[in-house]
C-alpha cells in the first residue's frame, strides 16, 4: 500500500483499509475533524464501537492479521 511508512500513516487512507491500532485490528471508514480518521472495530465484549482516532495512532498491518 503506497500510503503506509514504518510507523505511520502519511495520508489518510481509503475507506474500508485494515489497520492496527492498540492491540486490535480496525477498519477505517472514513475521515473525521482534523487529523483524525473514524474507525470501526471490534472489542473483546464482542460490541462493534465507532471511534474518530488521531491518524498517527494507527498502524499499518504486518503481513498476516493472526
Amino acid at each position: 500500500m503506497p500510503f503506509l511508512t514504518h510507523h505511520s500513516l502519511r495520508r489518510k487512507p481509503p475507506r474500508g483499509t485494515p489497520a492496527r491500532y492498540r492491540d486490535r485490528i480496525v477498519e477505517v471508514l472514513g475521515e473525521a475533524r482534523g487529523q483524525r480518521v473514524m474507525i470501526r472495530s471490534i472489542h473483546a465484549d464482542g460490541n462493534e464501537r465507532l471511534t474518530a482516532v488521531k491518524l498517527n495512532t494507527l498502524l499499518p498491518l504486518d503481513g498476516q492479521l493472526f
